[in-house]
């Protein structure tokens, strides 16, 4: 499959440019797609491959690339289901993924604006990419193609579903490649909060999301109670010059 790649020109900043350039992304995301049934996926830098993160931990514990990871996953499940009442491999594999287990699902999503977020939320210093990835009959057969059968709160509000490769992650040549300027990242973010309601809060929309920005929550919390427990002065000690002009002026 061709590899596209957004090189929209470097002009300044303004308003106007950046909204342009951002409707030119989404448009070129929409034009690639038009013609076939696609998930999406956002990365917010350019990893070497389209993996799972099971496959890139035994990558690194094995030395190589040359190993069965569904052999590796099927024992990690029989372990797994010591700790869990869940029968379906499936489903403990999706639940052990929203815990940032290890598996070997990748996410992705069945809307490209989510997928979007994804690529512009984090590494602000570096590029991100949306990989586009086309479902054919063969495809959802050979990389197990599922939505979760009880999606949690996460799971729904950012429309997941799940990919299975057999060998741990994507060939090149199935996915289409667009990239995204890091310049334009927090721009998209605004757009996509203002304009589809989408932002981090929308799409962490769980206690995981709120763990993940608690420094931010905590910051706040720390100044309303400043605020409300600072005494309140007397409006004598407050204004002492407007109180002596009034009493001069009786």
């Amino acid at each position: 499959m061709r590899g596209n790649s957004y090189r929209g020109a470097q002009s300044l900043n303004t308003p106007e440019t950046e909204l342009n350039r951002i409707l030119e992304i989404i448009g070129e995301i929409a034009e690639t797609t038009a013609g076939g049934d696609y998930i999406y996926r956002g990365e917010p830098q350019h990893y070497e491959e389209v993996s799972s993160s099971l496959w890139r931990e035994c990558r690194k514990e094995i030395g190589t690339e040359e190993f069965d990871i569904e052999a590796i996953q099927a024992r990690m499940l029989e372990l797994a289901k010591n700790y869990t009442h869940e029968a379906d491999d499936f489903e403990i594999l999706t639940e052990l993924q929203h815990y940032d287990g290890h598996t070997n699902l990748i996410d992705f999503t069945t809307d490209s604006h989510i997928a979007l977020f994804f690529a512009c939320d984090g590494f602000l210093d570096k590029p991100g990419r949306i990989i586009l990835f086309q479902r054919t009959e063969n495809i959802n057969e050979s990389h197990k193609i599922r939505e979760p059968q009880n999606p949690r709160n996460r799971v729904i509000a950012q429309k997941s579903i799940f990919v299975r490769p057999p060998k741990g992650f994507l060939d090149p040549r199935q996915y289409d490649v667009i990239d995204i300027p890091k310049s334009l990242k927090e721009p998209i973010l605004d757009h996509l909060q203002k304009h589809h309601g989408i932002s981090t809060q929308t799409v962490y929309n769980d206690l995981h999301g709120f763990i993940r920005n608690q420094s931010e929550h905590q910051k706040t919390c720390i100044e309303v109670y400043q605020v409300g427990t600072q005494p309140s002065k007397d409006i004598l000690e407050t204004a002492p010059d407007e109180t002596d002009n009034i009493m001069e002026h009786q």
